[in-house]
């Protein structure tokens, strides 16, 4: 009896709130590390809705080792959704879900800082020429994070979510070296030592930080 008690005055305190399903829909915005886009949420009831976006965004960055200078541009295009989990039946929520990422990749290219030898040839950096590659995250990615959205019955709303995106490890591949360092016999040597390094850096990226910020209208 007392759990039956406790069960039917929870559900009486959350009675107010499913009139919120009468306005199920939100369209809006949201922005941050995954990218802006469009997104669109439904409400199933007070506990449970689901969100899908689509978000984009290119970025360019550059780093460097010993012996080269790598530039980069990062192409960020993914869709996907989640199941938003509200346990106290407000703004608070928890969330899962999955991401297509296969389109997210980064192209990047080396060329040397100095000049380089081979075979006791000297060669300048444009003789040795670029080091050209791609690297890619898997085809689909699941993420989980925890958030907040603040609205009213209807009208404009604001939410953040922060959490993480397992894309797992990135592929690099697409190596090409069309100067001294693909095609000079006598640079076979530096030229795999260099894809290796890339690989390396890339082999501990399996985590994707999520901040987004979202801003939409219910009806």
């Amino acid at each position: 009896m007392r759990l039956a008690f406790a069960v039917l005055c929870f559900a009486a305190a959350a009675s107010p709130l499913s009139a919120q399903s009468l306005r199920p829909f939100t369209v809006g915005v949201t922005g941050g590390t995954l990218g802006i886009g469009p997104e669109v949420t439904y409400d199933i009831n007070p506990f449970l809705s689901v969100r899908g976006s689509a978000t984009f965004f290119g970025v360019g960055a550059s780093g460097s080792t010993a012996s080269y200078r790598y530039r980069g541009h990062a192409h960020v295009s993914n869709f996907g959704g989640t199941i938003d989990f509200h346990p106290f039946v407000n703004g608070f929520r928890l969330s899962a879900g999955a991401r297509s990422t296969e389109h997210n990749r980064v192209s990047f290219t080396g060329t040397a800082r100095n000049n380089r030898t081979f075979s006791g040839v000297i060669y300048t950096p444009d003789q040795v020429g670029p080091l050209n590659g791609e690297v890619r995250a898997k085809s689909i990615s699941p993420l989980v994070s925890v958030g907040y959205v603040r609205s009213t019955l209807i009208g404009l709303t604001f939410g953040f979510d922060a959490g993480v995106m397992f894309h797992g490890r990135p592929t690099a591949y697409n190596f090409s070296a069309p100067g001294q360092l693909g095609t000079n016999p006598a640079a076979a040597s530096e030229y795999a030592n260099q894809q290796q390094r890339v690989e390396n850096e890339v082999d501990g990226l399996k985590y994707y930080p999520i901040a987004q910020l979202s801003v939409g209208y219910r009806f």
